[in-house]
């Protein structure tokens, strides 16, 4: 029996944070169960893929993207975990990806909370994964009985360009949208143009358009003024399943064929959704009070107290704007605060929960994970671990 560790190829971009962190998750299965000569070719999300001719693997963890790459990847008899949320025809191999679904609907969640009720995606329409993306997203906007605006970008197939929007139909289809409106994104390419276009349409972001990229990058998102809210996808936990249910298959193991899917957690906040699309005066006095003091031990009652109406008409206009009720909006910023200070802070979790409102961690852990899906501890554990890895 060979000493020699596996050899794995990793045909996964190197430009984006997806495929960044994908590949960390690999890396860091490695470590831990390794260790695996890896080779990885550094490239972009939409440069040609191949296994090099010259080389011998033991398995390959690939986004697979194209039928060539798919029959390629074939024809090699290789163990193959594909990372990909595209998939054609029949299932040819183990496959873990983000599920679309789960990141629109925070998505648009993201901007009711915020009292938008327009919406919009933009995005290289003419690429079949970002098609999936759009068509997730309109989705979930036609669910909520709500129409979902499309920018007619180019749907060539033959265009070898990953994104060339003509900024004069963009600036002209922006200026026609009802405002304030959301819009979701593909990525922080589609991002930055959008907001380059708003600034020379004369539209204030997020004021009059408020931005949301389908997946976060801290350095890039930050780059853009005012910097680009995004998705945070759990690419990190792709890499590792992928690794894991990669090492099965080489180790003789059957594997199940069914795709792992995996739901996205959170959005991060930045500049360019900060905005709440409200006109009513007295719920937007509401709002900001709520935002000031929220995580102080405050009831539905301490709000009418500051904003003098009948508790009914209170109650009905939040659900009318934000979707829920003033003791929601309470628990939501709660929560919000939550997530910051365990992603940015060592703070122990007793700490955590009183600055947010609760008297007892345990009081903080059952509300959160009621509300987000995961425990507090865990969420800690992947925001840091995501934070470490962009340095």
């Amino acid at each position: 029996m060979s000493l020699r560790p596996p050899r794995i190829a990793i045909l996964v971009d190197t430009a984006t944070s997806w495929g960044r962190r994908t590949i960390r998750g690999i890396l860091d299965y490695s470590l831990q169960h390794g260790p695996w000569d890896v080779w990885i070719d550094p490239k972009g999300q939409n440069e040609t893929f191949s296994l090099p001719s010259d080389e011998k693997f033991d398995g390959v963890i690939a986004r697979i993207s194209t039928k060539q790459l798919q029959s390629e990847l074939s024809s090699s008899k290789l163990p193959v975990v594909n990372v990909s949320g595209i998939q054609f025809g029949k299932s040819v191999f183990p496959r873990v990806c983000i599920d679309q679904a789960t990141s629109a609907s925070l998505a648009l969640e993201h901007f009711k909370s915020r009292a938008l009720r327009n919406f919009a995606y933009v995005g290289p329409r003419h690429l079949d994964y970002v098609k999936q993306h759009e068509r997730a997203f309109e989705h979930a906007v036609s669910s909520s009985g709500m129409k979902c605006h499309i920018y007619p970008s180019k749907t060539t197939r033959s265009s070898s360009y990953f994104w060339h929007p003509s900024q004069k139909k963009l600036i002209s289809w922006l200026q026609r949208l009802p405002k304030p409106i959301g819009i979701y994104t593909w990525g922080f390419e589609v991002g930055r143009d959008l907001i380059l276009a708003c600034r020379k349409a004369g539209l204030q972001v997020p004021h009059d358009v408020a931005i949301l990229g389908g997946d976060y990058d801290e350095l890039l998102s930050d780059a853009c003024h005012p910097a680009l809210s995004g998705i945070l996808t759990p690419a990190q936990q792709v890499g590792y399943q992928a690794a894991s249910i990669l090492h099965q298959q080489i180790q003789g193991e059957k594997v199940h064929q069914e795709a792992i899917i995996l739901p996205t957690e959170t959005v991060v906040e930045r500049l360019s959704t900060e905005v709440m699309a409200i006109d009513d005066p007295q719920i937007l006095q509401a709002i900001q009070y709520l935002q000031a003091h929220a995580c102080e031990n405050i009831t539905v009652d301490d709000i009418l107290r500051k904003v003098p109406m009948a508790r009914r008409a209170l109650e009905r206009k939040f659900k009318s704007l934000l979707g829920r009720s003033p003791a929601k909006e309470i628990c939501h910023i709660r929560i919000q605060r939550a997530r910051k200070l365990l992603a940015e802070t060592n703070l122990p979790m007793q700490d955590i929960a009183e600055a947010c409102g609760y008297t007892s961690y345990t009081y903080l852990g059952n509300v959160f994970k009621k509300e987000t899906g995961i425990s507090p501890g865990r969420y800690r554990k992947d925001a840091q671990a995501y934070k470490m890895e962009q340095r």
